[in-house]
């Protein structure tokens, strides 16, 4: 007999789809999009698809494994509990708890696994991250503008006469965002993309503009500027609801279109007449993609975007908005624990995520004796692949959670298996796009023996002693993380299962002019930014420039078949370095060469590929290939965003030349 259960994907992507699993003899034999989710509709992406091929790989971790020598040796649960517990104890009896750094990321989006916080809340002051790999310096912008990050709901978009798809790709990496930019052109809305590369997205719109890469900024002020000088700003909103126009504009004297053409090599009259677009085909909507601000000036960059909705009234009005992320859901949930029992957080011991290599490398009071990771694969997604090894390497002992042994795994001494979401109960949500809570049933059970992530920690806590650390089943941290929505909205896992839950009121932000900045407005000047040692008025500063040794920037967008390096794990084809034909001319190199692409920190081969869609001085590789390809992060460095101490991974640089003949992966 075949069973149908309703789950949500637990990826990190901006959609958080709802899908369905069918279930035949205990065992799923399918998975598919549920067509009756409000915002998904049925449709699932490649990802979402080989959520069934990871659950069931030959290669799937099953038990946990202890390194002996340059083998490993399985153990029981109770061995690899005991052996942790040990660890930590000698850790934080020789030099306390900061002695042990804990790193979890994104690779599961589900509620249940971020039980990891609450046990390390209780276990005392560890180290950890601060800042993003990802977005955190156009999080920090927004924060400075309008004091939080906030987006419209998806079907408010088909409201705007003018949509800015700025450094987004939907067709790959948001692809439920597509119908209703498809309705809203219906309804005769311009789709203009702004992005330095022609992207599937791209070549769909009305008009795309190819700015220089870093120079966005430059963009938006040169459109202020015009919008200003031609009377085309909304002069309510500024005196009713802004603050600091006056300096902002003050410092726009020069920035003309003609400035900003010079800059981005763009056209001033197609820069004057975008921005006339997108103030006279008004409401119009900005969408933000991740890839504008992973440059030293990304957080600026996001500001100065930020002003161009501001001047011409274009926040806080249906159809209008600048979409970066969407954390409205999530200020209603608490992913620790800490709310129901209300015991302290500790204070820990923080450090800059994209540079985690150079602080464990220094850490000496005290130095880091042990060191967890979960939910990321940091020897293969951290800048600098070479600095990362090194660095681990340095750590007297490290435990990994994974489903396979990615080469983080790899690197460790201690690897436990963890569960899929198809193997138990989770709430899910986005905090990019998707405004939807979202119900996980448990489709079938993990396999014989396993422990998932809530129950480990649990014993883990148990074998530790830590009285204080809640021994309660999963559902019930579940019901404590969503008390809030409960007592507000009466929301209950009951209740989810019957349908995603949306905040009622909420699908226009800033509808009622009010912003949670210190001034109460949107803040053009920002004293808080200025506090925080930065720049109080969106500013423009340019990117780094291309050292004469390794003249190509190195841009690494996603691919649209995995989600950073979760869907690399089986493949060994190299990865593809795409370059304007004319770059290829001038070097001399021929369409499907192997090549080797060398940076400062490192080298890898890669399959060259001309695309014309890939400006002059690009060289476009895309991210998440696992060391047996080529991992492309040997090439970044970890250079750090204006704000939010993000990875700016698109400040690194490379040359190419032809590979060597007869030789392996060199420099891998």
């Amino acid at each position: 007999m075949t069973q149908t259960v309703k789950f949500a994907c637990p990826l990190d992507c901006f959609d958080a789809c709802g899908l369905l699993a069918e279930v035949s003899d205990r065992r799923v034999v399918s998975v598919k999009g549920n067509p009756d989710h409000p915002l998904t509709q049925g449709r699932i992406c490649v990802k979402g698809k080989k959520l069934l091929e990871r659950l069931y790989h030959p290669q799937r971790l099953l038990t946990p494994r202890l390194k002996d020598g340059l083998n490993w040796k399985t153990l029981s649960w109770e061995a690899a509990i005991e052996i942790i517990a040990r660890q930590f104890e000698s850790a934080i009896r020789t030099h306390g708890s900061q002695s042990i750094l804990y790193y979890a990321d994104s690779g599961y989006g589900g509620l249940v696994k971020s039980v990891d916080q609450l046990f390390f809340n209780r276990l005392g002051g560890v180290s950890s991250p601060r800042g993003s790999l990802c977005w955190a310096a156009g999080m920090a912008a927004q924060r400075y503008d309008l004091g939080d990050v906030r987006g419209h709901a998806p079907h408010d978009l088909t409201n705007a006469r003018c949509i800015l798809i700025w450094g987004r790709n939907p067709v790959a990496t948001n692809p439920h965002l597509v119908p209703f930019l498809k309705k809203a052109r219906q309804k005769g809305a311009t789709l203009i993309v702004i992005d330095p590369l022609k992207t599937l997205s791209a070549r769909q719109a009305d008009i795309h503009l190819q700015p220089r890469p870093g120079t966005d900024g430059a963009l938006a002020l040169g459109m202020i500027h015009h919008l200003v000088a031609t009377g085309r700003i909304d002069e309510t909103f500024i005196n009713r609801h802004t603050r600091g126009f006056n300096r902002f504009t003050k410092s726009l004297t020069d920035f003309t279109p003609e400035h900003a053409a010079a800059l981005t090599g763009l056209n001033a009259d197609m820069i004057s007449q975008t921005a006339e677009q997108y103030n006279d085909q008004s409401p119009a909507s900005i969408i933000i993609g991740m890839g504008l601000q992973r440059y030293a000036n990304g957080g600026q960059t996001v500001r100065c975007i930020d002003a161009l909705a501001a001047v011409t009234g274009n926040i806080g009005r249906s159809g209008g908005g600048v979409n970066y992320a969407n954390r409205s859901i999530t200020r209603w949930i608490d992913r620790s624990g800490d709310i129901a029992s209300g015991t302290p957080v500790p204070r820990k011991r923080t450090f800059p995520l994209p540079r985690m290599p150079r602080f464990i490398r220094t850490a000496a009071s005290p130095p880091i004796a042990v060191m967890m990771i979960a939910k990321a694969n940091p020897l293969v997604q951290m800048p600098d692949t070479r600095a990362m090894e090194a660095a681990l390497a340095q750590v007297p002992f490290k435990i990994v959670i994974d489903m396979f042994m990615t080469d983080t795994a790899c690197a460790a001494d201690l690897v436990l298996p963890c569960t899929s979401i198809l193997e138990e109960e989770d709430l899910v949500f986005s905090s990019m796009f998707s405004p939807y809570l979202n119900y996980a049933s448990q489709a079938v059970a993990p396999p014989e023996g396993m422990l998932g992530e809530y129950e480990f920690f649990r014993r883990l806590a148990r074998r530790m002693g830590l009285s204080d650390y809640p021994d309660i089943p999963a559902r019930t941290f579940l019901e404590n993380a969503i008390q809030p929505l409960t007592r507000e909205f009466g929301v209950t896992l009951d209740r989810l299962q019957t349908a995603p839950f949306k905040l009622p009121d909420d699908d226009i932000p800033w509808s009622d002019g009010n912003f949670v900045t210190p001034s109460g407005r949107y803040e053009f000047y920002s004293q808080r930014a200025m506090e925080d040692g930065g720049q109080p008025l969106p500013t423009y500063r340019p990117p780094l420039a291309a050292p004469p040794a390794y003249p190509l920037r190195l841009l690494t967008p996603h691919h649209a078949h995995s989600l950073h390096s979760q869907h690399f794990a089986f493949r060994y084809d190299r990865p593809v370095a795409a370059i304007h034909p004319d770059d290829s001319h001038r070097l001399n190199l021929a369409n499907g060469q192997t090549v080797r692409v060398i940076s400062p920190q490192g080298q890898i081969q890669a399959t060259l590929a001309l695309d014309p869609g890939v400006a002059r001085g690009i060289l476009k590789i895309d991210q998440g290939w696992w060391h047996q390809s080529g991992s492309v992060n040997r090439l970044t460095n970890d250079t750090l965003s204006d704000m939010g101490e993000n990875a700016a991974y698109f400040e690194s640089f490379c040359r190419i030349e032809p590979a060597p003949k007869n030789q392996g992966e060199e420099g891998q």
